[in-house]
């Protein structure tokens, strides 16, 4: 989702209610990319278009020279020392993300976080009602 808003420029908008990013949280960025490039052959780059001072790193995965998603190293800081294990988080993309959220909220799904990635676009974390983690993304 970090990529330059250049690079966006004549790729087509991701459909209401389609996957659109992939992303990976990891405890140590550098051994899961090396895994993932071992195993699956998937091709690494930076990508800080948020200008955030993050270490982001995205990935192509060989169907297309377009990234599929991103992998992040987890800081324990931004969840107060208490951080989650390792994981996967799959975006959908959705025309309105706050319209969205309180669409999700009204039946029954935990909003967790609404925010704008700089540069980039709006995304919201939430949990459905059976505790499953998604997360919604409209471009900027």
């Amino acid at each position: 989702m970090a990529e330059e808003a250049s690079e966006m420029a004549g790729m087509p908008q991701p459909k209401q209610g389609s996957f659109c990013w992939s992303e990976i949280a990891s405890s140590d960025a550098d051994k899961t990319q090396a895994f993932y490039e071992a195993v699956f052959g998937w091709k690494f780059k930076g990508g800080d278009a948020s200008n955030s001072g993050m270490d982001y790193r995205e990935f192509t995965t060989g169907e297309s020279d377009f990234p599929a998603g991103g992998l992040y190293q987890i800081n324990p800081d931004w969840f107060d020392g208490n951080p989650p294990p390792a994981h996967w988080m799959t975006y959908v993309a959705v025309d309105d993300v706050d319209a969205n959220a309180e669409k999700a909220k009204a039946l029954g799904a935990s909003v967790h976080k609404v925010m704008d990635v700089p540069n980039v676009g709006r995304i919201a974390i939430m949990q459905d009602p059976t505790g499953a983690m998604i997360a919604t993304f409209t471009a900027k």
